[in-house]
């Protein structure tokens, strides 16, 4: 993954009509990561972010939260959540 973090914090990314990345490191992204990129702009922390696509969504977000759940309880605090929906 690449991260390119902006030297200035963009508040409103509606404002932003354009982004000029310098051929260098277009080259650089192309080179480590290949052609066939994604890219996000986090509004908080003003960070362009770059990968690969993956070749499956599902296999890449697969165990998503893993952690979380588990320290919530895992599989039995989702059946006890269950549990209370249905009442």
């Amino acid at each position: 993954m690449v991260v390119l973090v902006m030297s200035k914090a963009v508040t409103d990314i509606k404002d932003v009509k354009k982004v000029s990345i310098p051929i260098d490191t277009i080259k650089y992204i192309i080179e480590k990561l290949e052609d066939d990129i994604i890219w996000d702009y986090d509004n908080i922390t003003g960070e362009l972010v770059i990968m690969k696509r993956p070749e499956s969504y599902v296999d890449a977000l697969a165990g998503l939260g893993k952690e979380m759940w588990e320290k919530a309880g895992g599989t039995r605090y989702i059946e006890e959540m269950r549990t209370e929906w249905d009442r």
